[in-house]
């Protein structure tokens, strides 16, 4: 359910923008029960911006619905408050969508007319916010199991690339850690000058990939692999070699 609010011109610029919004809020927070507020959305929406190209500028409209949440704070509860969504709507555009959405009190937007247009994707668009990224989870090479997908490591190369035997087009060299080593492979040529012997490496969502029973890490177009931003201050334990253990494939 939409509940849309909003003044007039006249009582904007006669400063009554929070009474009349309280008003018209006033009844409709008395029907709505408590497990009734997830599905609620209140909208702002000044009359005298509707259809006409004028907008709230984004500090107008923040501070108006920032005054919107605190009177349900005061007339419902602080819960309900903050997770309302408060949207705005009255003439939002690509041009002015991004900023307006910036707010903290503008939860979304209540598009009309413009919704009409094919530039209604670009307010869409602009409204996401991004994706904040995940920072990596780097695991140790003695974790390694015919299993394993998507792993990070902090490695030094201790073998240098070379061309795997009794293959074509497909390098292999040894990487490790101080808790072992393990054989990676790789069809991308140009990855050989970043596996010289001593170098320290960061490798992102490689995976396991079995030859003949032993453990391969596979490095293919979806991993990373490319120098670390500083050298690695650890002595590899080169005597536990994950790639020397031989699997048996066991039928289920």
């Amino acid at each position: 359910v939409v509940v849309a609010i909003g003044e007039s011109l006249e009582e904007r610029e006669g400063g009554k923008t929070n009474e009349v919004n309280e008003r018209q809020l006033a009844p409709v927070l008395k029907s709505i029960k408590v497990e009734e507020w997830s599905k609620i959305v209140i909208a702002y929406e000044p009359v005298w911006a509707i259809g006409t190209g004028k907008v709230a500028t984004p500090d107008q409209a923040e501070e108006t619905q920032a005054a919107i949440r605190a009177y349900i704070a005061k007339a419902v509860s602080d819960e309900v408050a903050e997770k309302v969504r408060i949207q705005y709507g009255g003439s939002v555009t690509p041009e002015n969508c991004a900023e307006l959405i910036s707010k903290p009190n503008i939860d979304g937007f209540l598009v009309g007319g413009a919704s009409l247009k094919a530039s209604f994707m670009d307010i869409i668009l602009k409204s996401i916010p991004p994706t904040p990224l995940k920072k990596p989870t780097f695991v140790s090479v003695k974790t390694l199991n015919p299993g394993s997908r998507g792993v990070n490591f902090m490695v030094k190369c201790t073998k240098a690339a070379a061309p795997a035997e009794g293959t074509e087009g497909v390098f292999e060299a040894q990487v490790g850690d101080d808790t072992g080593v393990v054989t990676v492979s790789f069809r991308d040529k140009e990855l050989c000058s970043v596996c010289t012997e001593g170098a320290s490496i960061r490798i992102q969502n490689a995976s396991v990939k079995m030859v003949k029973g032993y453990v391969r890490l596979s490095v293919d177009k979806w991993a990373a692999f490319k120098a670390a931003d500083s050298p690695l201050d650890f002595e590899v334990k080169a005597k536990n070699d994950m790639s020397t253990t031989e699997y048996e494939l066991v039928a289920s």
